[in-house]
């Protein structure tokens, strides 16, 4: 069985080359919703939540809000069964 990968925030960061509270907003604006583990309450990031992201830099680098980021998530969510 193979393992899935799994990413701390500043790794996820890293790799979408974002500002780790670039992603702290995204979840607060409820556009991400991520994994919790530990006393700390640490963020985990999985590679679906890492392309969610990238859908995400996508939209907001075309100058679309987070409003509607979110919305064009849900839409296409709803279009795709279920999936971004």
């Amino acid at each position: 069985m193979a393992t899935e990968v799994i990413y701390t925030i500043k790794e996820a960061a890293r790799k979408l080359h974002l500002h780790e509270q670039t992603l702290r907003n995204w979840e607060r604006a409820g556009i991400i919703k991520l994994q919790r583990f530990g006393k700390n309450r640490s963020r985990l990031f999985r590679p679906a939540d890492l392309e969610r992201c990238r859908w995400i830099q996508r939209y907001s680098g075309r100058g679309i809000s987070l409003r509607g980021v979110k919305a064009l998530l849900v839409m296409n969510r709803q279009l795709n069964g279920g999936h971004t």
